[in-house]
């Protein structure tokens, strides 16, 4: 895929410069620039070849996008960031909710374990009285 990109590129830059050079002529032609704005006198550049109107067009679109393409970088770059400090926010939560899961399931299985030997010696003590009040 880079290398038909490539030779679309070259393809495009060739039949470019052979407009050019089929046009020099006619772009070398004087161009006068004028803007009138109705409540000021109309303001007018000196003549100026085609071709330099048209390579200061270019330069000032090329310009323009790669300000919006800047701008577009920037904020999804921040959204990013945004986005990366909510899930170590997150992350923090969750760490915090798994060690409290694990400290209450080991305060329950301490208490299941205590329950367990008072039920074992409550049993033995039972077994002891009635075996003590057995008259065999």
């Amino acid at each position: 895929m880079r290398y038909i990109k490539v030779f679309l590129l070259v393809l495009i830059f060739f039949i470019v410069m052979m407009f050019f050079v089929q046009n020099q002529a006619s772009f070398a032609d004087p161009v006068v620039l004028t803007l009138d704005l109705l409540v000021i006198e109309p303001i007018q550049t000196i003549p100026l070849p085609l071709y330099s109107v048209m390579l200061i067009c270019f330069a000032l679109g090329a310009f323009i996008v790669l300000l919006m393409l800047m701008w577009d970088r920037v904020t999804l770059s921040s959204r990013v960031m945004a986005a990366r400090r909510r899930a170590n926010a997150f992350e923090k939560k969750l760490n915090k909710v798994e060690t409290e899961l694990n400290s209450l399931t080991t305060k329950y299985s301490e208490s299941e374990n205590k329950l367990k030997a008072e039920l074992d010696a409550t049993q033995k003590r039972l077994d002891s009285v009635l075996r003590a009040s057995d008259p065999e």
